[in-house]
């Protein structure tokens, strides 16, 4: 009976032992069942990896071609296109220097054109950014002193073919020319220099024919007698400015004239005999036009490029 039930021991303690060792069937189902999920699980993030991988390529590839595209002016497809508010907006140019760049024959004042300007040739070279700038005493004649002026030139026609001026004034310095950047800082100095300056009467006595520089034009002007004092005090003023921005000085000797007629080319040789008639001619019109014997000073301008400045006097 021992025997036996030790068989029956050792068969029990096989059996348990085997169903210990071996998997049930639930439970191999359940296995599988993990391992599936575990399976489904990896598969979905490498999609995702996948797809994260192709989004960046494509859009490295777009960048890559909206580099290289160059957009056409009926805006074709590749033309990359400007996102405006990304656009840096500039500042609008000021009003004053639209101006002074309004006329086109300023803009484009690299050659010289004689016809268009009665034959009259520039006194110096045109540079660019360089403005011819001339300071002087401005003049509004009334009708009876455009009479007396177109008579006294009549007087002298036979000798000369003088053309009668449209702007009436009396030079205070050459004309020089004056970078752009430097205008409004020498319109300030000239300000400073002139505005206790007070108004004053100028005098004409005698007219005379003159030459510029270059001997290319010829003028003929009412000389100057009463106010030659408070000119000369002003041309002063007017050269301490020049000689700052490093710019020509006036004549030494200054001989204060109004021109009131012009001719191109020199007259040097017929001067003499021309003066003499103009002398008596002079004379003779101041006593019918009395306009021509003098004028009211009472202001200075400057004229840059076609700009004009006004300094108003006391």
């Amino acid at each position: 009976m021992a025997a036996k039930s030790s068989g029956l021991g050792a068969l029990a303690c096989y059996e348990s032992s085997s169903e210990e060792e071996g998997p049930s069937p639930s439970r191999s189902s359940q296995q599988l069942q993990k391992q599936q999920q575990l399976h489904e699980i990896h598969r979905a993030k490498h999609q995702q990896v996948d797809s994260v991988a192709a989004t960046l390529h494509n859009c490295k590839r777009k960048r890559g071609d909206n580099e290289h595209s160059i957009p056409d002016s009926k805006g074709a497809k590749g033309a990359r296109t400007e996102n405006p508010k990304n656009r840096i907006v500039l500042p609008s140019v000021p009003t004053d220097i639209l101006q002074m760049f309004s006329d086109r024959e300023v803009i484009e004042g690299g050659k010289d054109k004689p016809e268009e300007h009665g034959g009259r040739i520039r006194s110096f070279p045109h540079v660019a950014g360089n403005w011819a700038t001339h300071v002087y005493v401005s003049f509004g004649p009334d009708p009876e002193f455009t009479a007396g002026v177109k008579h006294l030139l009549s007087c002298v026609e036979e000798q000369l073919q003088l053309q009668q001026v449209e702007d009436y004034h009396i030079s205070l310095s050459r004309t020089v020319p004056l970078t752009f950047h430097w205008i409004q800082p020498f319109i300030d100095s000239l300000r400073e220099t002139i505005r206790c300056t007070e108004r004053f009467f100028c005098t004409f006595h005698g007219a005379k024919l003159y030459t510029n520089d270059e001997r290319t034009r010829s003028f003929l002007g009412l000389e100057v007698t009463g106010g030659h004092d408070q000119l000369l005090h002003l041309v002063q003023g007017v050269d301490s400015c020049l000689e700052e921005f490093r710019l020509q000085e006036y004549y030494k000797n200054p001989s204060f004239h109004m021109t009131v007629g012009w001719c191109v080319g020199d007259v040097h040789e017929d001067t003499q005999q021309v003066n003499q008639k103009l002398q008596v001619s002079l004379s003779e019109a101041q006593e019918e036009f009395p306009s021509l014997g003098g004028f009211l000073v009472q202001e200075i301008k400057c004229k840059s490029g076609n700009r004009i400045f006004t300094f108003p006097l006391r």
